[in-house]
């Protein structure tokens, strides 16, 4: 690299994240079936965020999916994901000419974020994205912009440890703690085991960040979303809220002061510094200015996001 350091920029190792294949002639004919984006549009080329449902239109998994070639779809997801993931899937795609393909060892993930993280990723691709979920390829790494000043590199093996050593020393070295807390600031959210069919899509936003395609037919689940949208009026969203203590796991309950019922359920946290976190949280809108974790007195303050959060009056 020709410049000597790249303040306030950070590299991190995606260790919690890995890449699930979908390989064969019909691997974009089985996940537009299954999943809640519109996969044809993977074409562009862009990525998008997309979840697979049950019948009752609640999530089994979450993911951003990104077209390799005609025939591979790589799906991004936690790693505790994976093999939930191959299940779920699995019980379709025996009717299609695809199969489910995990090869841990043939990507390395990682992130860049930071104010410099355009110049370094230019660097390393020589070129960058054009748009926001967009990506590039180059010696068959990708390199994903999620933000102005954020990006996903999905590194092949035999270039992995070359690229995290070009940074030592040039970018600081981040922690997928930080990294999380910029998904939260984003309003992106992930399922986790531990959250499992909590969740419609709608209820973690996704309908709001390009992860429910309304038009593109049916698939499992479908009927119950596209009711949602076309017929309800909803009365949860995803928020970003902020306290203090102990990080809360997902799947926690938020409940109002003086009841014990559930009013809404942590999705993700990290930690934000000085003992305070950030959650996000699918939350009764009616309950937003006075929820608080169970079995916490701290009432949870409420944080702002890129996107709009419409009223129940609202469109989506």
């Amino acid at each position: 690299m020709n410049n000597p350091s790249y303040p306030a920029s950070f590299y991190v190792k995606l260790e919690n994240s890995q890449l699930l294949f979908i390989n064969g002639p019909d691997s974009s004919k089985f996940l537009q079936g299954q999943v809640t984006c519109d996969i044809r549009e993977l074409a562009n080329p862009v990525t998008r965020i997309g979840a697979q449902c049950n019948p009752k239109g609640r999530i089994l998994l979450s993911f951003r999916a990104l077209q390799m070639d005609a025939e591979t779809i790589a799906l991004r997801m936690p790693v505790a994901m994976i093999e939930k993931a191959k299940a779920s899937l699995g019980k379709y795609i025996v009717f299609s000419k695809a199969k489910l393909v995990t090869e841990p060892d043939r990507y390395q993930l990682f992130g860049l974020y930071g104010a410099a993280a355009s110049e370094v990723a230019a660097t390393w691709f020589g070129k960058l994205p054009i748009e926001t979920d967009g990506w590039i390829e180059q010696n068959g790494s990708y390199l994903i912009q999620l933000a102005n000043d954020r990006y996903e590199c999905w590194i092949t093996a035999k270039d992995a440890e070359n690229f995290a050593q070009a940074f030592t020393g040039i970018v600081d070295k981040g922690t997928e703690n930080h990294w999380q807390l910029l998904d939260i600031q984003a309003g992106i959210a992930n399922v986790v085991p531990e959250t499992i069919e909590l969740f419609t899509p709608q209820e973690i936003n996704y309908q709001l960040v390009g992860g429910v395609n309304f038009r593109k037919g049916c698939y499992t689940g479908q009927e119950i979303v596209a009711r949602l949208h076309y017929r309800g009026k909803l009365k949860r969203h995803m928020y970003r809220l902020t306290g203090t203590g102990a990080l809360p796991a997902p799947g926690t309950a938020l409940v109002s002061p003086g009841s014990d019922q559930a009013c809404g359920y942590v999705v993700m946290a990290a930690a934000s510094g000085d003992n305070r976190f950030e959650i996000l949280a699918s939350l009764l809108t009616d309950h937003l200015n006075e929820a608080q974790l169970a079995n916490r007195p701290e009432k949870l303050s409420p944080l702002t996001f890129p996107y709009a959060i419409p009223t129940a009056e609202e469109h989506e």
